[in-house]
C-alpha cells in the first residue's frame, strides 16, 4: 500500500529514495560490473535524488490546483495504512528552495521530480483552463535546480490522474487519454523544454494499470476483472508513443 506522507520530518524533502543514474557518457558494456557493484563508481557517474509531485508537494487544494486520483482515492477511509493522505505530505510546494540546498549540499547533480497534471491543467482538459500558478511553480523549481547546476529529469505522469478525467471518461479506460495526455505533455515542453533536456513519460505503467484497474490497491482503485488492465495498458503504450513522436518533431 502507497504511503505518501514522508515518514521522518528532517530534511523536509530530501528524506526520499536515493537513486542513482548513468550518465549518457558511460557505457556500461565496457566496464566491469564486480567493481561497480562491490564499491567503485567508473567516471561519468551520476548521482541524485527522486520524488513525485502527490508523494511531495502537499498543497493537495491550493492556488488553483485540482483533484487528482490520488487525493480522492487516499481520503476514502481504509485504503492507505493509518488513513494517511498526501494532503500535506513534505511540503515540498513551499519548500522546495530549502530540497534544493539539501540536495547541493549532497553534491547531487540530477533531480528526477514529476509534474502534476491537475496542478497545471486542474480538470485534465487543456481547453478548460491551464492553471498559471501551477506553471509559475515548476518554473521556479527547475531555475533554482539549474541556479545550484543540478539537472532536472521531468516524469510527466507519476499516477496522479485529474479526478475530472476519470468521472467523465473512466481514466486510462478511453481512448480519449491519449490526446489529453499528449496537449499536457505539449504544455509541459513548451513551458519548460529550454531547460529540461531529459523527459520520462510514465513511472511504472505497470502498477497503474494492474494495481489501479484490476486489484484496486492504487488509485483509482477499481477491479475490472478482465480486460480492464489491459485496455489501460493499450492507451497508455499508444500515449507513450504520441508524446514521443510530438516530442521528436519540436
Amino acid at each position: 500500500t502507497m504511503l505518501p506522507r514522508c515518514a521522518v520530518s528532517v530534511c523536509h524533502v530530501l528524506v526520499l529514495v536515493l537513486c542513482l543514474s548513468a550518465a549518457e557518457d558511460f557505457d556500461w558494456t565496457k566496464n566491469n560490473y564486480g567493481s561497480f557493484y562491490y564499491g567503485t563508481f567508473p567516471a561519468g557517474f551520476s548521482w541524485g535524488a527522486g520524488g513525485s509531485a502527490y508523494q511531495t508537494e502537499g498543497a493537495w487544494d491550493q492556488d488553483g490546483k485540482g483533484l487528482s486520483i490520488w487525493d480522492v482515492f487516499s481520503h476514502r477511509k481504509g485504503k492507505i495504512q493509518q488513513n494517511e493522505t498526501g494532503d500535506s505530505s513534505c511540503e515540498g510546494y513551499y519548500k522546495f528552495k530549502d530540497d534544493v540546498s539539501l540536495m547541493k549540499e549532497l553534491k547531487l547533480n540530477h533531480y528526477r521530480f514529476s509534474i502534476s497534471w491537475p496542478r497545471i491543467i486542474p480538470t485534465g482538459i487543456k481547453s478548460d483552463h491551464v492553471n498559471e500558478k501551477g506553471i509559475q511553480y515548476y518554473d521556479e523549481l527547475i531555475d533554482t535546480l539549474m541556479e545550484n547546476k543540478i539537472t532536472p529529469i521531468v516524469t510527466l505522469y507519476h499516477w496522479d490522474l485529474p479526478q475530472v478525467l476519470q468521472e467523465k471518461y473512466g481514466g486510462w479506460q478511453n481512448m480519449s487519454m491519449i490526446d489529453h495526455f499528449n496537449e499536457f505533455a505539449n504544455l509541459c515542453f513548451e513551458k519548460f523544454g529550454n531547460r529540461v533536456k531529459y523527459w520520462i513519460t510514465f513511472n511504472n505503467p505497470w502498477s497503474v494499470v494492474v494495481e489501479g484497474y484490476e486489484t484496486g490497491e492504487h488509485a483509482p482503485g477499481l477491479r475490472l476483472k478482465g480486460a480492464g488492465a489491459y485496455r489501460a495498458a493499450h492507451h497508455i503504450i499508444k500515449a507513450h508513443a504520441k508524446v514521443w513522436h510530438t516530442y521528436d518533431t519540436q
